[in-house]
């Protein structure tokens, strides 16, 4: 695999330092996106510009060196934030929507979801739930919630 040389600027953008048609060495603001699920997190990482073409695609996290897997971990963790549900306070009928307040990782939260978008149960078990804005929130594990929050999302699952 040709080395693939990524830096973060003093503005925080991750770019990556390659030769342009003249042959100079030059910084091209990136983006980075996992091209399979995040089961496979670790694999096909697409390095795309701006513009959203893909400029480099890693097959392994692993075949990198250090700086260069960490600084893709890091733009991974930020692009796939994902706060998890922790317990719902709440979830109330808002004319086409549904307000829900809920305790994350990260806090406590309140966001909309569409009356027709119910969260889903992923293969694995854990629960997605998409608001009205496309951030998700997932509960790892419902089984572990108390008895109050099962009790509010057992009517929106399938």
């Amino acid at each position: 695999m040709e080395k693939l040389e990524l830096v973060r600027r003093e503005d925080g953008r991750l770019v990556m330092k390659a030769p342009n048609d003249k042959g100079e060495i030059v910084d091209s603001p990136v983006q980075i996106a996992c091209c399979f699920p995040w089961s496979r997190g670790a694999e096909y990482i697409s390095v795309r510009d701006d513009k959203g073409r893909e400029l480099r695609l890693i097959e392994k996290l692993d075949m990198l060196e250090t700086p260069q897997r960490r600084l893709v971990e890091e733009e991974l963790s930020l692009r796939n934030f994902m706060p998890c549900v922790t317990s719902i306070d709440s979830i109330t009928d808002e004319l086409e929507l549904f307000h829900w307040q809920v305790q994350t990782t990260v806090g406590p939260r309140g966001f909309l979801t569409n009356r027709g978008d119910y969260p889903r149960v992923l293969p694995n078990g854990h629960v997605l739930i998409k608001d009205v804005c496309n951030d998700q929130y997932v509960i790892p594990d419902p089984k572990k919630l108390d008895a109050r929050s099962m009790k509010l999302l057992w009517v929106y699952l399938d």
